[in-house]
């Protein structure tokens, strides 16, 4: 065989330097394979940063860009509702002035003084009627130019005067068919504050042509102060509308959130309440109606308080008091341009992602092709050479098998040779086995015939104390020392007979019991000599319940205490102490002797060992098999304590039924 594998080398060493592409094929393909994998990898993950990228810098982006268009917006609402407002407030002083003009001019006293109150009977009579009554009048006529000039001037769409009775005395149309000239009316609030305050204001709809109007009124006084009738102004909604064109929508509303003039028509006499502040909202007062309600709806989720959709359209709020009046004018800025706005940011973000993601895949594939390439063109490398190699491998496996045919041969001899000498060896087994049981079975038969004999000497030694004189010493001496050679014996015949059933792992033919580890102790106790029992005091403990072997566990206490008898001087003390702690059962045997040497502490458990300059006599099995059956029924003996003042090996097993015992059942069954 050492010949055909010698020969094998330098074919081998030909075949590797003949292929030296071999080697760096293989390592060559898999690093091309890497390569690809990775740049697949670095493809991919360069496209998704590059999403990533775009998407968070074109959502930073538009949100900059919204929040300027926003901010913008706002400060724009802003500036065009307070100058808006400027506009308004010097509107209605303006009126109000005009009014008090109107009602402190000389003739406008005069006519008022003429036409204080209706003639009895002017109630009964027709609009026109009256009308003909005061036109007549050439004072009426002047009063009613002077108006119709100022209302003119400053685009007003009325201004005329009323009694005491409220019948209309003159107005600036009193030469037009539509004139109000005649009309009585009673009950107006503009009308009514004017005469009980001095002036009075009010919003309404026209009765004869429904338009919605402003009326400002102004007390008319005599010289003495009294009242005399009033002078209003009548401006047009539709006319004050224009003093609100600005970029956003421009509403004057009223206390119940009616819309009375508007920059857009839509808005008009609508009732948008729910824009007003919480809490200035009035309830209807009687005079006009609130109108049909908008569609107003918080925009809150966008974090935006001043934000609001109106009929579907979002706004933003902008508010201000106008001066000396009970209106609130409102700017909305429209929002609809930032949806768009966002849609282009978004069609941007996208375009400039699928451009760069096109780019990165483009550049991609043509690096993945390329090494695509290289790894086919090392495929085809790898693969002729593998061809090659694999014919000169078909010639050198031919040229093996040849070789390997031969060693099997060799080989079959080889095993025939072992099988002979395996029989042989279990034929000698066979005879060491039958030669062990004889042993075991002349050992029980030696121990069988010894205590007999034993018994016999210990009853003689016992009869013989009893039957000679107290004094003879000499005679109890020696009955004596016979009984404690007899216990001796005793002993070491039980013990020899536990070894072997431990050595040959033979389970015990006893029962196991559960029974109080105290009575072991009684019953130690009861069968010392009378030397022993002056020597050995036992101290029984608490209820110690154990499972397992009695007969074994007596043999291993007689043992600690007979060891202990005998390594210790006569008379001094040992003590025997009986303990539970924790759901084990600890028996501390205690002697005064001279110790056990620390070189010898891990060697007193072996079997037959005994330490030397030791004058007892001893088999060196006591230790050994005490601690076999500790170890039997799932406790331990060990050395405690041990120096010149004497010894302590402690015994400790578990109580029945413990935890400590339920963690140990495979040692309980062996003794079973």
């Amino acid at each position: 065989m050492n010949t055909s594998v010698a020969s094998m080398r330098p074919d081998q060493a030909a075949l590797d330097s003949g292929l030296p592409g071999s080697y760096r094929g293989s390592d060559a393909l898999p690093q091309h394979k890497r390569q690809l994998r990775i740049l697949r990898r670095v493809t991919l993950s360069v496209a998704v940063i590059w999403l990533a990228l775009v998407a968070g810098m074109g959502w930073w982006m538009s949100q900059r860009t919204m929040t300027a268009q926003l901010d913008s917006l706002a400060s724009s609402a802003e500036y065009e509702a307070i100058t808006t407002a400027r506009v308004m407030d010097r509107l209605f002083t303006e009126m109000v002035s005009v009014s008090n003009m109107v009602a402190s001019q000389a003739q406008v006293i005069e006519l008022a003084t003429r036409y204080r109150i209706d003639a009895p009977g002017a109630i009964d009579l027709t609009r026109p009627q009256r009308a003909a009554q005061f036109t007549r009048d050439p004072l009426a006529q002047q009063v009613g130019d002077y108006m119709d000039a100022l209302a003119s001037d400053l685009n007003y769409a009325r201004i005329y005067m009323n009694n005491l009775s409220d019948d209309t005395v003159t107005a600036s149309n009193w030469a037009a068919p539509d004139s109000i000239v005649g009309m009585i009316y009673s009950g107006r609030p503009y009308l009514v504050d004017a005469l009980r305050d001095g002036k009075g204001s009010s919003f309404g709809i026209a009765r004869l042509n429904k338009t919605p109007s402003y009326f400002v009124s102004s007390r008319i006084d005599d010289e003495n102060g009294a009242p005399l009738g009033s002078v209003t102004v009548k401006f047009d909604a539709p006319d004050v509308a224009h003093y609100l064109t600005g970029r956003h929508v421009s509403l004057v509303v009223n206390r119940q959130g009616r819309v009375i003039t508007a920059s857009s028509e839509p808005f008009m006499l609508r009732n948008v309440a729910t824009l007003l502040p919480p809490g200035t909202v009035e309830p209807p007062d009687g005079e006009e109606e609130l109108g049909e309600a908008m569609d107003v709806r918080s925009m809150a989720e966008t974090g935006q308080s001043d934000q609001w959709l109106i009929e579907g359209r979002p706004y933003l709020l902008r508010q201000q008091s106008l001066t000396n009046t009970p209106y609130q004018l409102l700017t909305l800025a429209s929002l609809e341009a930032l949806a768009p706005m966002r849609m282009q940011h978004l069609i941007t973000g996208g375009l400039a992602a699928g451009f760069g993601l096109l780019l990165i895949l483009l550049c991609g594939r043509i690096a993945t092709q390329l090494a695509e390439r290289r790894l086919r063109a090392e495929q085809d490398r790898v693969l002729a050479i593998s061809k090659a190699a694999e014919r000169d491998l078909t010639i050198k496996v031919r040229e093996r098998t040849a070789e390997l045919a031969e060693s099997n041969a060799s080989l079959e001899e080889e095993v025939d040779r072992r099988h002979g000498l395996e029989v042989k060896l279990r034929q000698s087994l066979d005879s060491v086995n039958d030669a062990l049981v004889q042993q075991r079975d002349f050992l029980a038969l030696v121990t069988h015939e010894f205590r007999g004999p034993l018994a016999v000497i210990a009853g003689a030694a016992d009869n013989m104390a009893l039957s000679t004189d107290e004094n003879s010493e000499d005679v109890q001496l020696r009955a004596a020392r016979i009984r404690r050679t007899v216990n001796r014996m005793s002993m070491l015949i039980e013990n020899v007979l536990a070894g072997d059933r431990l050595d040959a792992a033979e389970k015990p033919h006893a029962m196991v019991q559960t029974f109080d580890l105290n009575e072991i102790l009684r019953t130690l106790q009861a069968a010392l000599d009378d030397d022993a029992v002056s020597r050995v005091s036992l101290l029984p403990g608490d209820e110690a319940k154990v499972s397992g072997d009695r007969y074994l566990l007596e043999i291993a206490l007689q043992n600690l205490v007979q060891n202990a008898l005998k390594y210790s001087a006569s008379p001094t003390p040992v003590t025997v102490r009986l303990s539970v702690d924790e759901g084990m059962v600890f028996v501390n045997v205690t002697d005064q002797g001279s110790g056990v040497p620390p070189e010898y502490r891990e060697f007193i458990f072996l079997k037959y060992y005994r330490a030397a300059g030791q004058r007892a006599n001893g088999s060196g099995l006591g230790l050994y098999i005490s601690r076999e059956i500790a170890r039997q029924h799932g406790g331990a003996l060990t050395l405690v304590a041990s120096d010149a003042s004497g010894t302590t090996f402690r015994l400790s097993l578990p109580l029945a039924g413990s935890e400590v015992a339920a963690l140990k059942p495979d040692l309980i069954m062996e003794i079973q």
